[in-house]
């Protein structure tokens, strides 16, 4: 199985996470994937090869005039405040939202998170002679060697995309937006191309504001979700759906034995704690991270 590993980081943030978590990657990774990352500034000073560095600024320009398009209005950047003929939050949110409904949020942080769908568009319009495409978050540090069959294993033939879902299966609530910071994408899945056709199409036509929420995780949830309805796509979650428990369920799930993602204040901590795992990885590195 051929595969293609990608990421990408904000500007400034190399020494304070993406450098522990690429370099991670590049030392702990088989020989036999790719590295490509997606960066917004210079090529900072990186001690491995292996890697091919993209610019993100010019990568996809459909998806970058989306960018600079919103850049000015705050509404389109996760505020509150307003501008004159500015996108505004779906009126659905005030009966469906949660209660970042009426604050400030990420989830609706479309122009910062538009990032994240350049990359994957523009790996998988590059993916000649792949068998999958995998973003995996920059924060993501791998301690120990990972063996190429733990991805041929991870990675399914006969399914569009892989996942880590937060849906719950025994209660049929429609659950929530899954974890993003690891999703494959099968080249060889019939639909794949037209799946990341219409997600850049949602930002080129700005029908993402017609979402109920906008960062990347909730926009693929979506997309997922109309797929697996209309055109009888299967997924192959590996999150809820094989029994993962807890809120942290990139680190729960077989991830775990290999990777921690270090999301949110865990950058700054520099690992996830003994409180987010509900799953027991018996592997140094989780009976010596600290209790919370």
């Amino acid at each position: 199985m051929k595969i293609k590993v990608i990421t990408s980081y904000k500007p400034g943030c190399w020494n304070e996470y993406a450098k522990k978590g690429i370099e991670s990657m590049a030392e702990q990774f088989p020989k036999e994937i790719d590295l490509v990352v997606y960066a917004e500034e210079q090529k900072p000073e990186c001690k491995y090869d292996r890697i091919k560095w993209v610019d993100l600024n010019t990568a996809e320009p459909k998806l970058t005039a989306f960018k600079q398009r919103h850049k000015d209005d705050p509404v389109a950047n996760g505020k509150l405040q307003t501008k004159v003929n500015g996108v505004r939050r779906v009126p659905e949110l005030q009966t469906l939202g949660g209660a970042d409904k009426n604050k400030e949020s990420f989830l609706w942080d479309a122009v910062r998170f538009s990032n994240k769908v350049i990359c994957v568009v523009n790996g998988l319009r590059n993916s000649e002679g792949y068998d999958y495409v995998v973003w995996i978050d920059a924060d993501t540090f791998s301690f120990r060697p990972i063996p190429i069959t733990f991805f041929e294993t991870l990675l399914p033939t006969d399914t569009m995309v892989t996942y880590l879902g937060r849906e719950n299966p025994t209660l049929g609530d429609g659950g929530k937006y899954p974890e993003c910071g690891f999703v494959g994408y099968n080249c060889n899945h019939p639909e794949t191309q037209n799946f990341i056709d219409d997600w850049e199409k949602l930002y080129v036509t700005d029908s993402v504001f017609k979402i109920l929420e906008w960062h990347d995780s909730y926009v693929f949830w979506h997309l997922t979700k109309i797929y697996r309805k209309e055109k009888n796509i299967k997924v192959n979650d590996i999150g809820r759906w094989k029994g993962v428990r807890g809120h942290h369920v990139f680190i729960n799930s077989e991830l775990g034995l290999y990777m921690d993602h270090m999301k949110g204040d865990r950058k700054t901590k520099g690992s996830s704690t003994k409180k987010d795992l509900r799953q027991s990885h018996d592997v140094d590195y989780w009976k010596k991270i600290p209790p919370v």
